[in-house]
């Protein structure tokens, strides 16, 4: 039964996006999370601006949160970093991918990523993870970053964000042993409150 309930509100939340013309921005900002039955713990994958991740780091599901902003975009020079920001546990995570040689003006320019593929083992990429008062700058074993779409959400016919979403996993190490984060998923909208732009 919590399935179907599930996949109603899935399938209700565009329509009311597509209906409420004066929905104000905040609304568009709140988190959706409708957990995943095959991978417990994690939302599902969705295209709709659910503003949720998650991926398993070893066995235990790092997520975004209600309370914490999902993700910050923040372009520095030529290089676009995506920062999510979650839990796991009690423990609070954040995972940091660095791309050069990706430099979008605004939030909207984020669509020249659509349908992009990344190899986090390429010259020019970086991925940190913090946990808890831990840094640690990964070195991939293997690894890449599925930017499957990337769309701009409009109300009354005026552009609001943009909204991406996609897949990740890496193996890397941590504290001398490897690990694997799998089976990620995102759905990240992106607006005036989480881009920035701080090139010269």
């Amino acid at each position: 039964m919590k399935t179907i309930k599930f996949v109603f509100l899935a399938l209700l939340f565009p329509m009311v996006l597509a209906s409420c013309s004066k929905m104000d921005d905040f609304s568009l900002s709140e988190t959706v999370f409708i957990e995943d039955p095959y991978y417990p713990g994690l939302p599902i994958y969705s295209e709709w601006g659910y503003n949720t991740f998650g991926a398993y780091i070893d066995r235990s599901p790092f997520v975004s949160t209600s309370v914490d902003l999902p993700v910050k975009v923040i372009v520095n020079s030529d290089t676009l970093n995506l920062n999510m920001r979650g839990r796991m546990g009690s423990q609070n995570v954040d995972l940091r991918f660095a791309i050069k040689g990706f430099s979008p003006l605004n939030y909207f320019d984020l669509t020249m990523l659509d349908n992009t593929t990344i190899n986090l083992k390429d010259p020019g990429r970086a991925v940190v993870l913090i946990i808890g008062d831990q840094t640690t700058e990964l070195e991939i074993i293997e690894g890449e970053l599925i930017i499957s779409r990337v769309q701009r959400l409009y109300l009354d016919e005026v552009p609001t964000k943009t909204i991406m979403s996609g897949y990740f996993q890496l193996k890397t190490f941590l504290n001398n042993e490897p690990i694997a984060i799998s089976h990620g998923r995102f759905d990240l909208g992106i607006g005036y409150e989480n881009f920035y732009n701080l090139s010269p």
